[in-house]
């Protein structure tokens, strides 16, 4: 009697929970239903990638350039996101000039799901940055940017971006038109 008593708890412990969903994966669906904008009031940070998968990737089997921007930072309010980006080339090559290559831009953007899942987003923004290359070139001006992002979960995501820059030229004292395509690989952490 003992024994058919476990076993109808155990069979209908098991269809219980059969019959549930996994607590974690419901609410990351959750998360991308309810709310298309599940970014909004949060931090992120992003690192630049590129070199490192560079090493196990060949892209083009030639030198790649990932640009100068190393780390990426946004504060985002409702729909819109405060920017930050910087990076700086430390290698011995440059300190050996007697300024490195530096990258200071600062900005705003604007962020849209563009897939059912809202895994896909796209962002544009603008900015204004401020770029010295090997004491040589030395810009100020100001960016269009245009990026796509893949998000692997609420807090992790892949993103990379394009660029239309137009910027006053220190060194031939002329206008830079310059389109950039998107060659860096980014990985994101978002903060809550």
């Amino acid at each position: 009697m003992m024994r058919v008593i476990l076993i109808i708890l155990s069979i209908h412990c098991v269809l219980g929970l059969y019959g549930q969903k996994d607590s974690t994966v419901y609410a990351e669906e959750d998360l991308y239903e309810d709310d298309p904008y599940f970014w909004s009031y949060t931090k992120e940070i992003g690192i630049n990638f590129t070199p490192l998968v560079s090493k196990f990737i060949p892209f083009n089997l030639g030198e790649n350039s990932a640009g100068l921007i190393g780390l990426r930072y946004r504060k985002f309010y409702s729909k819109r996101a405060f920017i930050v980006n910087f990076g700086a080339d430390i290698s011995s090559e440059s300190f050996d000039n007697s300024i490195p290559s530096f990258y200071l831009g600062l900005g705003a953007e604007n962020r849209k799901p563009i897939s059912k899942d809202k895994k896909i987003t796209y962002s544009s923004g603008v900015e204004i940055f401020l770029s010295i290359v090997n004491n040589e070139d030395g810009n100020i001006g100001i960016a269009k940017n245009y990026g796509l992002q893949y998000h692997f979960s609420k807090r992790i995501f892949a993103s990379t971006d394009a660029a239309l820059r137009l910027a006053s030229d220190f060194g031939n004292e002329g206008i830079l038109i310059k389109f950039e395509l998107p060659v860096a690989l980014f990985v994101n952490v978002r903060l809550y």
